[in-house]
């Protein structure tokens, strides 16, 4: 039976999951991070590279024995043992992935995964498997146009925002200087709060609302290749 579209949360964006897929699922599976490659030889390899490098590790702590104490023992809770369940539940959502005939994306980090698709038959294939918990549905719905975000009292035409980049103690001095002397421009208050902070390394939740493209120009001579993507901003509905 198809998971009703009821239970799916609506993701408001300007365009669909990568461009492509209307319907997410997202799970918890342990050692989740071991699909990446979506190879049974390779889920086999990095279990145990893993299991190697915790019994290393564990091994390390043990002789640290009072040394550490408290620590120690904090240290040792976080590793879990890769059991031959988990293996094996590994190897079972990798063949149904593997054999898929439908297209899809899968995104993994830590325990964690999203499968992106368009056929919500697969998404109850994988909700049926009884080792994913804390699962839960996204289904991406389009309202605007395409590289836009809407705001309710626009002040600005453009929102720019900032790559992960590290800089300098020089290089951070201009760019504080140049953003902090543009009084027709909006920073974001993250960005605000890290121009007077101890960090250099910028962010790509930081941004800048600005009203001219040419802007940029100005930008890229105090600080080159700075910005990662900019958007046209719109009266919200």
């Amino acid at each position: 039976m198809t998971k009703p579209i009821q239970r799916f949360k609506s993701v408001i964006k300007d365009r669909l999951f990568y461009n492509r897929f209307e319907y997410a699922i997202g799970f918890t599976l342990d050692e989740a991070s071991c699909l990446r490659d979506l190879s049974h030889e390779e889920i086999d390899r990095t279990i145990q590279r893993r299991r190697e490098w915790r019994e290393i590790a564990l091994q390390r702590w043990h002789r640290a024995g009072t040394i550490l104490g408290r620590q120690h023992n904090i240290l040792g809770r976080r590793q879990k043992e890769i059991t031959n369940e988990t293996v094996d539940n590994l190897h079972a959502i990798a063949e149904i992935l593997l054999t898929a005939f439908v297209d899809f994306k899968l995104v993994v980090s830590g325990n964690q995964a999203h499968v992106y698709t368009n056929e919500l038959v697969f998404i109850d294939q994988l909700d049926q498997l009884p080792f994913l918990t804390q699962k839960y549905y996204s289904q991406a719905v389009v309202n605007r146009p395409r590289d836009t975000i809407p705001l309710k009292n626009p002040q600005h035409q453009y929102r720019s925002y900032f790559k992960i980049t590290k800089l300098t103690d020089n290089q951070k001095t201009h760019l504080t200087g140049f953003l902090l002397n543009q009084h027709s421009i909006r920073l974001s208050p993250a960005l605000d709060e890290w121009l007077v902070g101890p960090f250099n390394r910028t962010q790509d939740y930081f941004f800048v609302d600005h009203n001219e493209k040419s802007w940029l120009t100005m930008l890229g001579l105090v600080r080159p290749g700075l910005i990662r993507k900019t958007q046209q901003i719109i009266q919200a509905k």
